[in-house]
């Protein structure tokens, strides 16, 4: 546009780095200005490789192999037991299945257990969605995709008369990872 226009900067050098043109580059100089754009892109590549997946040297920490949860808000009251789920970490082409949603007491003992079949048919009424990527009933489990987040809610009268103290929520994967989070009631 600028050029058809014939605009006066458009005839300094600058502008045919920045906008469009011939390069003010010698021929002969042209090969090694090119090799050394690819050798400092090939370094970067590198360098981005090692600090976030331990893949040059050293060990491999590839984040996105395993599931990550991230629990928070939970609390219990007259209305069930309610908490945040967020998926911040793992395979992004599919969701993390969770299998198994436990509630214990201070003493260990268990209050309430979701299991695999529970939370398959579990009602989606019950699961706020915070984002896009939906925490939702799979055909054999709950379903947590990367990066979603959502507040998931459980009405059981066992939760309505608990008494005060400490309680343990526990998620368990598929994959038998499993993540935990204190609640005071």
């Amino acid at each position: 546009y600028f050029m058809k226009k014939n605009y006066a900067f458009t005839k300094k050098k600058w502008f045919a780095w920045l906008g469009s043109g011939v390069l003010p580059i010698k021929d002969r100089l042209f090969p090694k200005i090119v090799l050394a754009g690819a050798l400092f892109i090939f370094g970067l590549t590198l360098y981005t490789n090692q600090v976030f997946h331990g893949g040059v040297w050293g060990t491999l920490h590839n984040k996105s192999v395993k599931p990550k949860l991230e629990i928070t808000e939970g609390k219990i009251d007259h209305n069930g037991l309610s908490f945040d789920v967020y998926r911040t970490e793992g395979v992004d082409v599919y969701g993390a299945w969770m299998i198994d949603i436990t509630l214990t007491d201070a003493q260990g003992d268990t209050v309430i257990n979701y299991q695999q079949d529970d939370l398959a048919s579990m009602d989606k009424n019950l699961i706020d969605n915070y984002y896009i990527a939906k925490v939702k009933p799979g055909a054999h489990s709950l379903i947590i995709p990367l990066g979603a987040k959502a507040n998931i809610n459980f009405k059981d009268e066992v939760l309505m008369n608990l008494p005060k103290g400490e309680y343990t929520l526990k998620i368990t994967d598929i994959s038998g990872a499993n993540w935990d989070h204190s609640i005071t009631k």
